[in-house]
Parts: C-alpha cells; sequence; structure tokens
C-alpha cells in the first residue's frame, strides 16, 4: 500500500491536533493537581492533635483569598516550603496559611 503526500499530511495534523489537545487539558488542570498535592502534603504533615479536616478548610479559603495571578506562586511557595519539613509545627501551619499574602517559608 503506498501512502501519498495528502495521507501524510493528514496523518501529522492528526498527531500536531492530538499533541495540542493533550498540552491545553494539560495546561488547565496542571493548577489543580499542584493544589491537590500541596492540599495533601499539608494534611499528612499537620501537627498533633490538629484536625485534617480544619486545616484543609484554612487551605480552601487561602487559595480563594489569593488573587488568580498569584495562586500559582503561592502554592509553589507552599510546596517548596513543605518538601523540606518532616511534620509542621501549630505556628509553621498558621503561618503558611495566613491570608494575608506574607510569603509562604518566610519568617515574620
Amino acid at each position: 500500500m503506498k501512502i501519498t503526500f495528502k495521507q501524510r499530511i493528514m496523518v501529522l495534523g492528526l498527531l500536531a491536533l492530538v499533541f495540542l489537545a493533550a498540552y491545553g487539558v494539560a495546561r488547565h488542570y496542571s493548577p489543580a493537581i499542584v493544589a491537590y498535592v500541596v492540599e495533601q502534603a499539608l494534611v499528612q504533615k499537620t501537627p498533633e492533635g490538629m484536625s485534617p479536616i480544619l486545616v484543609k478548610e484554612r487551605f480552601e479559603a487561602l487559595l480563594a483569598s489569593t488573587p488568580p495571578e498569584g495562586k500559582m506562586l503561592r502554592l509553589l511557595a507552599l510546596s517548596n516550603y513543605l518538601e523540606k519539613v518532616q511534620k509542621l509545627t501549630p505556628t509553621e501551619l498558621d503561618r503558611l496559611l495566613r491570608p494575608d499574602g506574607a510569603a509562604a517559608g518566610t519568617k515574620s
């Protein structure tokens, strides 16, 4: 079977379309995936005696209060900080989940 030039172009176009669709889906869902991973890390590193449900609620409130253009930066800063600690203290958790715009991982 001989493949014509037109058929090759159609196959390449289809592959490009599949690639663009996959890229679009990944770009759309990546902030949600990062937020989920950071939320799970916070829950795992929650201090003893603190409710994981409360931590999730505070994290959701933090995301809701963060402007959209700064949300991904905030998530990445939280993720970077959480990589370095085994367990959070209540003070660290309060500082990380403070919705006033303080940078995560900085001491105030």
